[in-house]
């Protein structure tokens, strides 16, 4: 069956997309059949990353109606992008109706399918809805003050209307991997102190200096820094992923 993932963050300029993408051609590589789904309605931004310019665009298929296979664009072998709306008002409020029968055509069109939504930050109700929707909800944020108070927000609003069973963080631009498990354990021990839940923990992505340049060439890691550290620690997110499978289906946490 297919497996809805929500990368998803409380702020923007945190590095949400680019996990998103860069996850996305991990998880390929390790076997898996995977689709991007660019959820930032109106201000869809994934296919600049991907150098790709597709002529279609999710406002084709929701406002006009076209057939979901016409909309979504072949990128490599086991990969595939259903591009976002960029500068389209009439996108931004969609009903909610909507987004679930696009998450429901997702799961009939494309089984055994991971399928990777890269959602707007904050905490609209387009996005909290979608986040409810998917069985896996992963956090990017950085360690600083406006970052962790807003991915906290998401996490409260997620507590309060769904627990944060299956919901992962992503400490990223961290200087080593000790420290993203220490900025990890501070977000969790809010959890715990303020929500009385703990939240679970995938992994973290150093800064890395081919990360800027990676995006300035348009080019995902695996093609334009394959040997660099932050590639290396986004294979690790997706073996982690990957070992909860189940059919990837639903996660348990990872400690």
């Amino acid at each position: 069956m297919s497996h809805l993932i929500a990368v998803c963050s409380g702020k923007g300029g945190v590095g949400k997309t680019f996990t998103c993408i860069n996850l996305a051609t991990a998880l390929r590589d390790l076997g898996k059949q995977v689709l991007i789904v660019d959820a930032d309605m109106g201000l869809g931004n994934a296919q600049l990353m991907l150098g790709v310019s597709p002529k279609f665009t999710l406002s084709d298929y929701i406002l006009d109606g076209m057939p979901l296979a016409q909309v979504i664009t072949q990128l490599e072998e086991g990969l595939q992008l259903l591009p976002g709306a960029s500068g389209d008002a009439n996108i931004v409020n969609l009903p909610l109706t909507s987004l679930s029968d696009l998450c429901h055509e997702l799961v009939e069109l494309y089984p055994d399918t991971v399928v990777l939504f890269d959602i707007a930050a904050g905490i609209s109700e387009q996005n909290m809805h979608l986040l409810r929707l998917c069985e896996t909800r992963i956090v990017v944020f950085l360690d600083e003050p406006t970052s962790i108070a807003d991915s906290y927000g998401v996490l409260k609003i997620l507590h309060r209307s769904d627990h944060l069973e299956n919901t992962f963080l992503v400490p990223n631009q961290v200087a080593s991997l000790a420290a993203g498990k220490s900025f990890y354990e501070k977000m969790n021990h809010l959890c715990l102190s303020f929500l009385g839940e703990p939240v679970a923990y995938l992994g973290s992505i150093q800064d890395d200096p081919a990360v800027k340049s990676s995006i300035r060439h348009r080019k995902p890691l695996h093609k334009s820094f394959p040997n660099s550290t932050a590639w290396c620690n986004i294979k690790s997110l997706a073996a982690n992923i990957v070992s909860q499978d189940r059919a990837i289906n639903p996660l348990d946490p990872v400690n």
